[in-house]
């Protein structure tokens, strides 16, 4: 039995959407940050990925900081099932490939930048979503337990990581690794803290009246 192709089973996809309109997935139109971790110990890369879906298909807007900053409009993306590819060709003749799960609150997965030289640099990714001022007092207003959102602690992780690694001396190889390695260990330690479920909410207990 032969596999149909990706546009046969597209259009057999949105035929049966067409059909039954409760199963169609709702269409992204997020903005998410985080950080390239390189698979070396290399630098990491902030980068801040906006997204918008129209019919399965990607647009959007790419910025990247140093060390590789950049800022670069999506070539080419598509999203299949949650299943988010990305190409973007930045203004240094890089192109930056990003393919995972893309939800409504985060975009995690692999990347690949691909330019003229032999060695293609990979690694891994988890981006969250940005949220905006407006939705950010709306939630602490609804939620007792909004100070207790991972979004927020991870901000913090990537920001001191960020600072951590900007503080790291220059020009002299062992001592720069051995700066960018304390500080990949120290990030990695607070993702890990930050992905710890929060403690559950106890209730006062009830006053007896008189």
């Amino acid at each position: 039995m032969t596999l149909l192709p990706a546009a046969l089973r597209r259009l057999a996809f949105l035929f049966v959407l067409g059909l039954f309109p409760a199963l169609a997935l709702a269409a992204l139109n997020e903005t998410y940050e985080g950080l390239l971790i390189p698979d070396t110990f290399e630098t990491p890369i902030p980068i801040t990925v906006e997204i918008r879906e129209l019919s399965g298909l990607l647009v959007g807007h790419v910025k990247t900081g140093p060390p590789m900053a950049a800022s670069a409009p999506i070539a080419g993306g598509e999203n299949e099932y949650g299943k988010c590819n990305i190409r973007v060709p930045l203004p240094s003749g890089i192109v930056l490939k990003l393919a995972g799960t893309c939800l409504s609150n985060v975009f995690e997965g692999r990347y690949t930048l691909l330019n003229r030289q032999e060695g293609k640099p990979k690694g891994s990714f988890r981006l969250m979503r940005k949220e905006t001022g407006k939705r950010d007092s709306g939630d602490r207003k609804s939620s007792p337990a909004a100070a207790l959102q991972p979004t927020s602690s991870l901000t913090e992780c990537i920001k001191t990581n960020t600072r951590c690694l900007l503080s790291c001396p220059r020009g002299d190889y062992n001592t720069e690794f051995l700066c960018s390695n304390r500080c990949r260990h120290k990030f990695q330690s607070c993702k890990g803290k930050n992905n710890q479920p929060p403690p559950p909410l106890t209730e006062a207990p009830a006053t007896e009246q008189p």
